[in-house]
């Protein structure tokens, strides 16, 4: 295998053909070849359609994680000086109380926009109904489900004391 123009493979150490290879075949795929030889029915872009949906909404779940990660850092280091302006305890609570506040609205915001994301992924079920497979017992009534009941005179005058 040739080495690319412009790359050392002494860059990456003990890695370096290894990231080699994975360049090369991400170049063969890129020009609309398999990297694994002449496959049939491969079509590159139907693949990278169906590959980048979900790697677009991993990303976007990791910033949004990331910038939660940010706001809640920056909120604890507020924290001492916020506190060092309270003179009574009950400013004390108040603080903490906010804190927490925010904490939660932050934390029930990104959750939100997270499962956002990965919902758009995941097939609509709203108007289609599952199909489900019923089977119904004899529960020893002597009706089946679905089948109408019938009576006759013996059980209609029959009581119980």
């Amino acid at each position: 295998m040739a080495t690319q123009a412009g790359f050392d493979p002494n860059a990456f150490g003990p890695f370096g053909a290894l990231f080699q290879n994975y360049v090369s075949a991400l170049e063969t795929f890129s020009q609309g070849r398999s990297p694994f030889g002449d496959l049939p029915g491969f079509d590159p872009q139907a693949m990278a359609s169906q590959v980048t949906a979900p790697l677009k909404v991993a990303a976007r779940c990791q910033l949004e994680v990331m910038g939660l990660a940010n706001r809640r850092l920056q909120a604890y280091l507020q924290t001492p000086s916020r506190l060092a302006l309270c003179r009574t305890p009950h400013d004390f609570l108040n603080e903490q109380m906010a804190f927490f506040h925010t904490a939660m609205e932050q934390y029930g915001e990104s959750s939100q926009k997270i499962t956002d994301a990965w919902a758009h992924l995941m097939p609509s079920s709203a108007g289609a109904r599952i199909e489900r497979d019923y089977i119904s017992f004899n529960n020893g009534s002597g009706k089946e489900h679905g089948a109408p009941v019938k009576q006759d005179a013996a059980t209609k005058q029959r009581r119980v004391a």
